[in-house]
């Protein structure tokens, strides 16, 4: 779909390919592991002996040169530290790539259980969704563990797994649809680059400058301006530290007494005193500042590439889409992550790691001893903290913007893999309901399946809901897939809202919220029984339904698995009838799914009813015993099969 169907890429399954990184990433990653070995070893003896050395120097009085052959070896043992920290990190990199590797196989393969289900959903937390909202995710599967969310989320940050769980949760809008499919095709081939994009992102939202913590600081006060003095004492600090240096070359040429040299030497010791108490006490802070802002120089360069992405979406080919809105979107991420001449997050961050480059010298093993007499004499970390929130106050307005563009990068590059490792789905095909009457509310699929099945357990059927007016009435017995076809069409909803190809062969559907009542609790607690339970949902469908009617532009999709189950068959009969009356009068489109094959004989739905159904076949083993299996496949007219009993005889209840 993304590559021509000649390139190699395009016919090569994705899980043989993420299988082929794997294998690489295990290979190097034994080479580092050597070579950090090999490393240790040298440190290990080196550091061994300029120990031995020295000791012997000390207690032999060897004199100067044992010294110097002491200390000579103890540089080595720091040459080696630092030659060893780029293997280090290297290491920490190609872990972070074999776990991407890991979630990007387990979701092909459909494995729930090998997918991190914790670190997601402690960011899913910090979604916000309304009331109807989270019963079609909960009903369909949208977000939470084995879920739409889990499927499709390559997501490392808070901001991108929020992002995601909105769209998918989202109405499916089709002028917004289609940007971000036009996005998604131009991010689908470039798998490298997206490979390094989902580590990076992974490794930012480990950390501790997650954006929602790096806009938090972006908007909060200055530090510096309730403790405006250590600014004052900073750069008193560097006189008074300068001056004794000063006295001190002077008094060794013998220009300035040996009394006023002491004098140098003591107010030298005090600064140290004074600063490293600063530092211990009061610096906690800013070091928590740095931790969020500026978590290392890594972080900020992972942040620049990371926006660097956006330069991806733009290419010379036309556009897929001609929608102004799809091209549009596309733009103004564009705009705000790299074009903006004055406040691009590009040009943010480029700043922003000028004033990393000067945090760094603390956290690295190459200059943390520049750092040490830095601090002890000049307070290197206000210094360092004035800059930071000078930039603070420079693009403090802008960086909300920058990390809602991120987001929707993020959730892009997700459904960029969607498209990438299912090349038989397709995008679907957005009806303009307002600008052309002639064309009525209709979703219609051809090979429709659930996408959270895996290719050799999915059966696929062609589904048509609609046009207004009408109801799509699945009959069938116990067991035989009516809602799994329920949640078919709408997981499949959910996915062309977000921009993501869908689970079919051909899909067309107008603008679309989605409304559903399939899993339904009591609440004891509340005193809520299950049949009041099921009617407070079917009031929610039908309320959406009533808010969407005023709509040219989106329709309302209802799905209803078993509704009302929990009264008598002839009251049921009545109240299904009702609530479809009300929702038809709205306009809204649905389906809705029942083994009381009495609905299907009711004549008022069946005159506005396509009927359908699902059924069982039984057939004798070699035994003589009844097996009964399931086609999955969805036929015309009304279920001419029921299997209750014969389910109780299968358990042993018969």
């Amino acid at each position: 779909m993304v590559d021509s169907p000649s390139s190699p890429a395009a016919a090569e399954p994705a899980a043989d390919r993420y299988q082929q990184l794997l294998d690489a990433a295990t290979q190097r990653m034994e080479q580092l592991h050597s070579r950090d070995a090999a490393f240790a070893t040298i440190r290990l003896v080196l550091f061994g002996a300029a120990v031995a050395v020295l000791a012997f120097t000390f207690f032999a009085k060897l004199g100067t040169a044992g010294g110097i052959v002491g200390f000579s070896l103890l540089g080595g043992f720091l040459v080696a530290a630092i030659l060893n920290e780029p293997i280090r990190d290297a290491m920490a990199e190609q872990q972070r790539a074999r776990k991407v590797t890991e979630r990007l196989m387990a979701r092909i393969r459909r494995d729930w259980d090998a997918l991190d289900w914790k670190t997601s959903r402690g960011k899913l937390k910090t979604v916000q969704l309304e009331e109807h909202q989270k019963d079609v995710a909960d009903d369909l599967d949208l977000l939470g563990k084995s879920s739409l969310f889990q499927f499709v989320s390559m997501a490392g940050t808070t901001i991108g797994v929020r992002t995601l769980a909105n769209w998918l949760t989202g109405v499916a809008d089709a002028d917004v649809a289609r940007g971000r499919s036009d996005a998604v095709r131009r991010l689908a081939p470039r798998r490298q680059e997206r490979f390094r994009f989902y580590s990076l992102a992974a490794h930012v939202g480990d950390g501790s400058g997650d954006p929602d913590q790096f806009i938090r600081w972006s908007q909060g006060d200055s530090w510096l301006e309730k403790n405006g003095w250590l600014s004052l004492w900073a750069n008193a600090s560097a006189v008074l530290a300068t001056l004794s240096l000063v006295v001190l070359i002077a008094s060794r040429v013998g220009v300035v007494p040996t009394n006023v040299a002491q004098i140098a030497l003591g107010l030298a010791a005090a600064l140290v005193v004074i600063n490293v108490l600063i530092t211990t006490v009061m610096l906690g802070p800013v070091h928590q500042i740095f931790s969020v802002a500026m978590a290392s120089r890594q972080s900020v360069d992972e942040y620049r590439e990371l926006f660097a992405a956006a330069a991806w979406l733009e290419n010379d080919e036309p556009r897929q889409s001609e929608d102004a809105a799809a091209g549009n979107r596309l733009d103004h991420l564009h705009r705000v992550l790299l074009d903006d001449p004055q406040q691009s997050a590009q040009i943010g961050m480029n700043a922003l790691a000028r004033v990393a480059s000067l945090g760094a010298l603390r956290s690295s093993a190459a200059t943390f001893l520049l750092y040490l007499p830095l601090q002890a004499f000049a307070l290197w970390d206000i210094r360092v903290l004035k800059k930071l929130e000078a930039w603070q106050d420079n693009y403090a307005e802008s960086v909300p913007g920058w990390f809602d563009a991120f987001g929707e990068l993020e959730a892009l590059m997700s459904l960029a893999a969607v498209c990438d490792e299912n090349p038989s789905w397709v995008f679907p095909d957005w009806i303009d309901t307002d600008a052309d009457p002639s064309h009525p509310a209709r979703f219609t699929s051809v090979a429709l399946g659930h996408p959270l099945l895996g290719d050799g357990d999915r059966v696929c059927n062609d589904v048509t809901i609609g046009p207004a007016g009408t109801v799509l009435l699945v009959t069938g017995s116990n067991m035989s897939g009516k809602s799994t076809m329920l949640r078919s069409v709408g997981l499949n909803v959910a996915l062309a809202g977000a921009g993501a190809p869908v689970c079919a062969t051909r899909l067309s559907l107008p603008s679309t919220e989605l409304a559903t009542s399939i899993r339904v609790r009591d609440n004891l607690a509340e005193g809520v029984s299950f049949y009041m339970a099921e009617l407070h949902r079917l009031k929610g469908v039908v309320d959406r339904a009533r808010a969407m009617a005023s709509n040219p532009r989106c329709v309302s999709l209802f799905l209803l698995d078993e509704i009302l189950q929990g009264t008598n068959s002839r009251e049921r009969l009545i109240a299904v009838t009702q609530v479809l009356r009300h929702l038809i009068e709205c306009g809204a489109i649905g389906a809705i799914s029942t083994h009381d094959l009495e609905l299907a004989d009711e004549p008022e739905l069946q005159a506005v009813s396509q009927i359908v159904h699902f059924r069982e076949t039984i057939t004798p083993d070699a035994s003589g015993n009844e097996q009964m299996t399931f086609d999955y496949q969805m036929h015309a007219g009304v279920s001419p099969t029921t299997n209750a009993l014969r389910l109780l005889e299968i358990v042993g209840l018969g």
